[in-house]
Formats: C-alpha cells, structure tokens, sequence
C-alpha cells in the first residue's frame, strides 16, 4: 500500500522556500518525485503538492527530510553514486576517499581471528520509511509473515506491482523489532549491478577501507552487529541480489535478510511469501461485511485524504464492494481510483476504470506520478521473450486453467510450456489454486487486461482466440456422453471450472460468424447446462446460433435444436419444447439417425406429458423405446421405462409404474449410472409412498441421497428432498416435511426447473397449514398457483388450486402492472418493510436475484424506490399479503 500524509495549506512565503528546497535537493540527488518519496517513506503526490506549493510539511516530515540532507550533503565513502559509474581500478565503483596511512585507521572493535584489520561498528542505520497515512487491514498477512520472520533467515516477499509488498514487510518488521536492527535498503536507484554491495555498505553505514574489499568490510561488521535488512524491489538485480545474499547468510550468523520482489530469487534457504491480494467482499455481501474488507477499507481512507468531507454515506456501498472486485483487490489500483473521488462518481469510475487506471493521477502532469500501466509494464519487461509469449497467449483464458490447457494453446512444446508457467509463477504474473489432482492458475484481471492488450498488438492474435475456442469446443463435445457416465462427478469439476472459458468460446464462435463450432458446443452442453442450473443461459446461446442456422437441416442443426428442447421443457417452456423437438425429429428421420429420433421423441413426450397431452406423450415414449429396443441401446431403453412408469403414475396405475421403475431400477444397476439410479430410485419412493410402503420408501430414499451427495445435481437433491417431504407428510411429521419441501424449493431454484419448484412450493404450503402457520401456507400455495400458470403445466396448477382451497382460499387473480408471480412476491414482501437480504431468505433465492427483480418491478411500474414500490403496493391490494 502506498504512504499518504497529512498535510495543512501553505503560505505563498513559504511555499517558495520548501519547493525550492525540495527541487535542489532532487537536482543534486538526480531523483525524481517518485524515488524522493520512496526515501522519505510518503506517496509521490505528496512530493508533489509540497514542491508545487499546495501544501506544507508537518513537523515529523520536515524532520524525515532534515535527517536525508543531512546523511546526502556529505556521502560517506563507498556510498554509490544515485548516477551509474565505472568502477574504478582494483575496486568498487563510487567515490573513495584520500588513502589513509596504517597509523590513522580509525578506531573499532578487535580485530577478528585472522585479520589484520579492525572490525567497524556498524553506524546508525538509515531509519524505516514512515508511512505517514494509516496502515488498513491486513491483520491475517501480518500474522502468517511475522510467523515466518521468526523462523527464516530469508524470507522473499513476492508479489505483482502494485501489491503492497513494501508497505507489508515494513508494517510487519516494524511490529516485530525495535527500528534500530533494522536497516532498509531501497534497490531501485541501483542501475548498474557493480553498484549494489555499494548501496548495501551506505545502507548499514559501513565506510571503505583502502585496500579491503567493501563486501568483506559489510560482512565483517554485520557479523559483529547483526541486523534484519531489508532489500526493497529485488527484480531487477535478481541474480546478483541472490548472491549477495548467500554470501551475507553464510559470513553473518545473525543477520536476517528481508527482499521484497516481483520475482523469486531461487536460492537455497529461500522461503518465499506471495502477497495476496486484499480481502473483497463478495456479490452477495451486506452493507456491514462491505464495510468491514481490507480492499474497501482502503478504498475509503484514502478517499477521505483526497477529500476529507467524505464519508461512506456519499457511496451505495455495493458499487464500492464491485469495483474492489473489478480492481483485483490489487492495493495501487484501488488508491489510484480513489484519487478520482470527488471528480467522478462510484458508478463512473467503475465505468471508466480501465481509462482511467492509463491516466497520471496527479492533476498537474507534474513528473513523478504513476500509473498503473507502467507498474505492469515494467514486470512485463523483465520477463524473457518466450515468457512474454506464453502470458500474451493465457491472456485468452477467462478462468482458472491447468498446464494442459496452457500446453493447447501454446506454441511451445508440453516440457516448455510447464518450465514457461513455473518462471511466470516465480515472477509473480500467475496465481496458483492448489488441488489433489492438479493445479490450477490465473492472472489478476488487471495483469490480464495488459497481457490481452500485448496479444491484440501481435499478428498470431487471431489465431490464439481461435486456437482457444476449439479447445473448448472439443471440451464441450465431449462433455455430453461425459456427464451420462460413470465419471460424471469428474465432468462436473472439469466444467464448472472452465465456465468461464466455455461462454468465450461460444462469444468468439458468435462474433466469429462460427455457426457450426457454436451449434456443436451448444448441441454438447445442454447436459451440463441442465444439470447445473443454467437453463436460460443456455437457452440463449442455442437461440442465438439456431436463428442464424434457420436454413440448415444438417444433423448438427438438429442435435442443437434438440438440446433446445431439453432446456426448455425442463424450463417450464413447453410449447417451446415441442417445437423445437418436432424438428428435430424432421431432420433425423430421412437421415435415419435412429439414436437422435429417440432422444428427440423422449423429449417430445416429456413436454406433452407437462402439458397434459398424456396419450400423445404415451405414443412418443413408445417411440422412442422401441427405437432404443431395435438398437440394442440398454441405458436409453431404462431411460424410456422410466418417463413409461411417470405416465402410469399421472395416470393411478400404481402397480404398472412399480413394475416399470423396478424394471428399469435393474438394468440401472447393472449399469452403474449413479445419476440415472438415483433418480429412478426417488421415482419408486413416490409408488412406495403412494401406496404405503413407508420403510421400503424410505430405504429408497435414503440409498439415493447417498447416490445424489456425490453428483452435485441441484435438481437431483430437489427431487429426492420433495419425496422425503411427501414420505414426512405420510407419516404426519409436518415440521421434518417443511424442512425437506423448503431445501427442495432452495434446490430446483438453484437449477431452474419451474416445475419442480411449483411441486416443492405446494408441498411446503400444505406443511405449513398443517403447522398452523396460515399465512405462510397461502404465500407459497400463491406462488405455486401462479408459476404452474406461467408455465401453462394444468397438472400443478390443479394441484395448487386444491391445496389452496384445503385452506379456505380461491383462486387468485393476475398481478397488477403486468408483474410475474414472482416480482408480485417480491413487491409484497418489500412493502411489508423486509430487507433485500429478508425477502431472499423469505423466497429462497440469492439477494442478487432480489436486486435484479426489483430493478425490473421499479422500470416496469416508473417507481423510483422502495417508497414509491410501498405506495403502489398498498394501493393494489397487495401489501399485507405474505405476511
């Protein structure tokens, strides 16, 4: 984190004065703002307003800087020169003085055992930079390096630009030794390398001695006075910094060596902390844990130096938390955005992040600000050519990647590519999420953005993207017969980190005019989408490529619609469905693709069994089990017993549904399909119940939870947990059923299947009016009744309409101002004085679902908050409602 500092305004009298000060003092040095700031342990804007006269120093700066005159104006010899030289014959490079005779050796400690030369005492040491803004956060770094400080000899403190290493190390040396043992050693001065023991002897006050190399001299002293040294900003001198460091380790027992550096040095006895970056809250966060993470905390200090009348109350503190979060939680990023507070709002600088983090921060283009760039570019820089090649090419990856996905798009061969991905985690470019199987890594989206912007300057750019998207493409592809085997568990890992990667390929595919490779990857997802709750999303990239295909009537086309199909009848979008599966069916027949006429005919007839077409559901079910009969397909015919068994059940043919489940529960078995048997199993648990069997019910169930634990199917777990409701229910225990229809609710919403949250929904509203808790069995029942008739399901709507009249209620009317069900939900619930984060508990969904709903309620209806939205509430009828 960078040091700011209080300062008060100056008189034109003494404004003249100190910048004239400062300006010789920077001319004789050769020092810009930037490294005089770095000397004096404040920010570079500081410097800045006291040499431009807008500020002055308080008593403790003046003193800070009286104390670097006094240690320039004479240079102790063997102090190196602040421009490079050439070292001078037989010698160090710098300025020595006069030889002295063997009588006028100044005086010192004995000499050591096999020396003819006394020891120096080491002098006072140059003092810790003073970091005169406070120090914020940071209490669980602090403790985690201060306990490996006690322990190593070498601790490297690594971290991108930006990071706060500096600030960290001294904060946590400054909490655990006395300022005295400590000496601080700034390298990036050090143009030459002939230069650094120079800069190490001025540091730790150590003269030349004629005749004495100027190392043995530090190691000879160090080792008589030992201290905790610091070495700020090793990267550039990394190999040499290595050395010296050995050689000190090895000449002074009791010397400790602190680097702090973008790259590790790589040495023996090296324990190397990476600076994490600072703690963001997440999306979901309240106003209270916003306010309580590092990254914010530091956003509004240094907001307030900028403009002392602000104060959290200027701020919606979820824009605050967002753009923390767009900033990496990188420490630089977040103080240089809070430099533009009072200029421009939040909102606008969250908007204008990536322009403004290119600007000078200082409003006077005075020389010595920085920018956020050049910080990158200049780890950029130090990186070797094929290293620079490799970061431009990961640029392309949204999310988390392994050395397998690096390799596929590399140009380099597989052993380079991994060394390639060592020496960028080494330099501090790629963060590492450790796993039992593999590692995965990443880069901070503002090093991502720069590495992208190198990419887009290179003339393989193009093909990288391209490279990249059919990577995924392949993944996606195989993702479909992945997710339906024994390895599913596996699938789901592998996709759910790659998601991210997934919708760029698809974006590419897209802007690309890549119809095919889009069509492929939708026609291979649906399983995933399905399975992990992202219907809509999928929903919409298939829509997107199948619009542009409409001409097409190629068996690609027709596995794309229907994966469409699937997607949308399991969304509640029926009609939809049929649509979609009925040309599918077009395509594959005069192809005599038999295999994808039966998935089209499953899917067909599961969407006219939702929409209450039992008999034509019946004749597609058949269809597709004899198809998957005639070609010897044993999981597709199981499949096809099952969706058999569900339309005896609609229909009370109790023990033809039990015949059929158990059927096709055998051949499951033999299979080994977990998914496929488990949901059979929960489908024989609703006959056992039905029909009394409450043991061997519950035996069925429990086996499946069992099964379910390890797939991570929110609608699998949703289904199981309705059945263990309905199996409460039988046996009275309404309390254990509303907690089983209440986790079955929090489920399918997970998963977005509309039709099984309607059932849960019942099954929690019949619960609680058996509990005596009439309200909250009306809201839900109303929930139920109303999403059953956006989905046009007449089997739920019915069945929500009987539980409602159980309670004394009728059937509802539409909600006012052409609000869904839903948004009408969340509208009584906000008039009755709940919070975002109580109505998402009320409704089972996430507070970011409840902001996104009411967004869409204050557009629809012109409201301009939650006054207006209680207003228009109680004047339909509807505040009271839910509670």
């Amino acid at each position: 984190m960078a040091a700011g500092l209080g300062t008060e305004p100056l008189r034109p009298d003494e404004a003249g004065s100190s910048a004239e000060r400062l300006r010789r003092l920077r001319d004789r040095l050769g020092l810009s703002q930037e490294q005089l700031a770095r000397r004096l342990g404040v920010s570079f804007a500081t410097v800045n307003r006291w040499e431009s006269g807008r500020t002055r120093m308080s008593e403790r700066a003046s003193r800070a800087l009286a104390d670097f005159e006094a240690r320039t104006e004479q240079p102790e010899a063997g102090a190196p020169p602040e421009a490079d030289g050439q070292p001078e014959a037989g010698g160090q490079p710098g300025r020595r003085e006069p030889p002295r005779s063997r009588q006028e050796k100044p005086r010192g400690r004995p000499a050591m055992p096999g020396s003819d030369r006394p020891i120096q005492a080491v002098q006072p040491a140059a003092p810790l930079p003073v970091g005169q803004s406070s120090f914020v956060g940071r209490e669980r770094e602090l403790a985690e390096l201060s306990q490996l400080l006690a322990s190593s000899r070498l601790v490297s403190v690594t971290g991108p630009g930006g990071a706060g290493k500096t600030r960290l190390a001294i904060e946590a040396v400054r909490r655990w030794k006395p300022a005295a043992e400590v000496v601080f050693i700034p390298l990036e001065p050090v143009r030459q390398p002939q230069s650094l023991i120079s800069v190490v002897a001025s540091g730790v006050r150590v003269r030349d001695e004629p005749g004495v190399p100027i190392q043995a001299s530090v190691e000879a002293a160090l080792a008589a006075s030992p201290r905790v040294i610091i070495l700020d900003g090793a990267e550039r001198l990394r190999d040499d910094v290595a050395r010296l460091a050995m050689s000190l380790l090895a000449a002074a027992e009791g010397v400790q060596i602190i680097v702090t550096s973008r790259m590790v040095l790589g040495i023996s006895g090296e324990v190397c902390w990476a600076v994490p970056p600072l703690e963001c809250p997440s999306a979901t966060a309240g106003a209270s844990e916003i306010a309580s993470s590092d990254a914010v905390r530091l956003f509004m200090a240094r907001a307030a130096e900028r403009l002392p009348a602000f104060t959290s109350a200027d701020v919606a503190p979820h824009a605050v938390a967002e753009l923390c979060r767009k900033l990496d939680g990188l420490p630089l990023a977040i103080e240089l955005m809070a430099g533009w507070v009072g200029t421009l709002s939040i909102r606008e600088i969250l908007q204008d992040r990536a322009i403004l983090l290119d600007q000078e921060p200082a409003a006077d283009g005075q020389p010595g600000s920085r920018r956020l760039v050049d910080v990158v570019r200049a780890s950029y820089d130090l990186l070797r050519p094929e290293q620079q090649r490799l970061l431009r090419a990961l640029s392309v990856f949204a999310g988390p990647f392994t050395v397998d996905d690096a390799r596929a798009i590399s140009a380099d061969g597989a052993p380079a590519a991994a060394r390639l991905i060592r020496a960028l985690v080494d330099s501090s470019w790629l963060l590492v999420s450790r796993g039992a199987d593999y590692n995965r890594f990443s880069l901070l989206e503002t090093m991502r953005t720069f590495a992208e912007a190198r990419l887009d300057e290179q003339e393989n750019a193009a093909g990288v993207r391209r490279q990249h998207a059919r990577y995924f493409a392949e993944l996606a592809a195989a993702s479909e017969a992945g997710l339906a085997g024994p390895d599913a568990a596996r699938w789901t890992a592998r996709l759910e980190a790659a998601m991210a990667d997934l919708d760029v390929a698809l974006r590419w595919a897209d802007e690309a005019d890549e119809i095919s490779l889009g069509l492929e990857m939708g026609a291979g997802l649906w399983r995933w989408w399905l399975f992990s709750g992202r219907l809509g999303h999928g929903r919409g990239w298939l829509a997107r490529f199948l619009a542009r295909a409409a001409q097409r009537r190629d068996e690609l086309t027709g596995r794309a619609l229907a994966s469409a199909a699937v997607l949308a009848a399991e969304n509640g979008d029926y009609a939809a469905a049929v649509q979609h599966a009925q040309l599918a069916l077009v395509i594959f027949e005069p192809l005599g693709l038999r295999e994808r006429m039966a998935f089209a005919a499953t899917v067909l007839g599961s969407a006219q069994r939702y929409l209450g077409d039992r008999a034509v559901a019946r004749r597609s079910f058949q269809s597709a089990m004899d198809l998957r009969a005639a070609l010897g397909d044993r999981r597709g015919v199981s499949a096809a017993m099952n969706n058999m068994a569900l339309l005896e059940l609609d229909d009370g043919d109790l023990a033809r549904a039990r015949e059929l489940f158990e059927q096709a529960l055998m051949i499951k078995r033999q299979l080994g399909d977990q998914r496929s048997l488990a949901i059979g199993l929960a489908n024989l648990s609703e006959v056992l119940i039905r029909t009394g069997q409450l043991d061997a019910a519950h035996r069925a169930l429990a086996e499946a939870a069992e099964l379910a634990a390890e797939l991570g199917n929110p609608q699998l777990v949703g289904t199981i947990h309705c059945n263990q409701g309905d199996l409460a229910a039988r046996r009275l225990h309404w309390e254990q059923a509303a907690g089983h229809y209440r986790a079955a609710v929090l489920a399918h919403e997970e998963a977005g299947h509309a039709n099984d949250v309607a059932a849960a929904r019942i099954g929690l509203g019949r619960a609680c009016y058996r509990l005596g808790r009439l309200e909250e069995a009306v809201r839900h029942l109303r929930g139920a009744e109303a999403l059953a008739g956006e989905i046009s399901n007449p089997q739920r709507l019915a069945d929500a309409r009987s539980a409602l009249a159980e309670a004394g209620e009728g059937p509802a009317g539409p909600p006012p101002g052409g609000l869904t069900a839903r948004q009408a939900e969340v509208l009584c619930l906000l008039a009755a004085g709940l919070s975002n984060k109580e109505i998402a508990a009320e409704l089972y969904l996430s507070p970011a679902t409840v902001e996104r709903h009411l967004a869409t309620i204050y557009r629809r209806l012109g409201l301009s908050g939650r006054v207006e939205a209680t207003r228009y509430a109680v004047t339909q009828g509807l505040a009271g409602q839910t509670r």
